[in-house]
C-alpha cells in the first residue's frame, strides 16, 4: 500500500537514500515525458541505467543510494513510496522483512 506520492518535474536529484522508508519496502519511480534518456544512478551498487520515458523502477530507496542527472527536455518523475508514520496513524500493520523461508520451493 503506497501512502505517498511526489511529482518531480524537470529537475535532477542529488545522490541520496530515502530516510522515511523501511528496508523491505520498494519505492516505485515512473518516468514520463519527451526527454532524451537520463542517467539513473545507483551508487551503492555502482550501476547506471538509462531512464527513458516509460521506464518504471522499483527499488528499496532507503537502502540504495541513488540519483538522477539533469537533461534537456520536459520530463516528469512520479515517485510512489511509503512512510512508516502514515501506516501507523491509520492502523495498517507494517510488513516483516522477507526471509528465505518465505519462499515456497
Amino acid at each position: 500500500v503506497y501512502n505517498s506520492m511526489s511529482i518531480m518535474v524537470n529537475c535532477a536529484t542529488p545522490y541520496h537514500t530515502d530516510v522515511n522508508g523501511q528496508q523491505q519496502w520498494l519505492d516505485m519511480l515512473i518516468m514520463v515525458g519527451n526527454n532524451p534518456p537520463l542517467d539513473f544512478v545507483v551508487t551503492t551498487l555502482n550501476l547506471w541505467f538509462q531512464y527513458n520515458p516509460g521506464t518504471i523502477i522499483a527499488m528499496p530507496g532507503s537502502v540504495l543510494e541513488h540519483g538522477v542527472g539533469y537533461a534537456d527536455g520536459n520530463h516528469t518523475c512520479l515517485a510512489y513510496y511509503m512512510w512508516q508514520n502514515v501506516h501507523q496513524s491509520v492502523g495498517i500493520p507494517l510488513c516483516n522483512p522477507p526471509h528465505i523461508s518465505d519462499l515456497q520451493l
